[in-house]
C-alpha cells in the first residue's frame, strides 16, 4: 500500500503554505508515513507539493520594407525564452520514490532566437 499519491502527515506543518526546498528542509519524506491496508487513502491535502513558478518571456519583432508598390520584405526576429530563465517540473510526490521532492529534472529548455526573411509580392 506504500504507493498512494496521498500518504498520512506526521507534523503540525502547514505544508501547503510551504515551498519545496523548505519542506526538504524541514524534514523531507520523514513528514509523512505510508498508508496502511485499513486506511488507503492517506490525510495529506491534494496538491501540497507545488513547482515553482514559471517565469517565460517570447517577444517577436518584425519590420516590415517596402521595395516597389505591392512588394515586401519583412524581417523577423522571435525570441522564445528570451531571460533565459530555468523553469523547474513538478515535485516528484509519491514519498516511496527515490526522487521524491525532486523537481529538477525538466528546466523548460534555454533561449531560442529565430530569425526570418519574408518577401510578399
Amino acid at each position: 500500500m506504500g504507493n498512494s499519491i496521498r500518504p498520512n502527515l506526521n507534523t503540525t506543518l502547514d505544508l501547503s503554505r510551504m515551498k519545496i526546498d523548505e519542506i526538504m528542509r524541514a524534514g523531507g519524506r520523514n513528514l509523512f508515513s505510508s498508508v496502511t491496508a485499513a486506511n488507503p487513502i492517506g490525510n495529506v491535502g491534494r496538491n501540497i507539493l507545488r513547482a515553482a513558478g514559471i517565469r517565460n518571456v517570447d517577444l517577436g519583432i518584425n519590420k516590415n520594407f517596402k521595395v516597389t508598390e505591392g512588394h515586401r520584405l519583412q524581417f523577423r526576429t522571435e525570441f522564445y525564452n528570451l531571460f533565459n530563465s530555468r523553469n523547474f517540473g513538478i515535485p516528484q510526490a509519491r514519498i516511496d520514490n527515490a526522487g521524491f521532492g525532486l523537481q529538477g529534472n525538466s528546466d523548460g529548455g534555454n533561449r531560442r532566437i529565430v530569425m526570418g526573411l519574408r518577401y510578399t509580392f
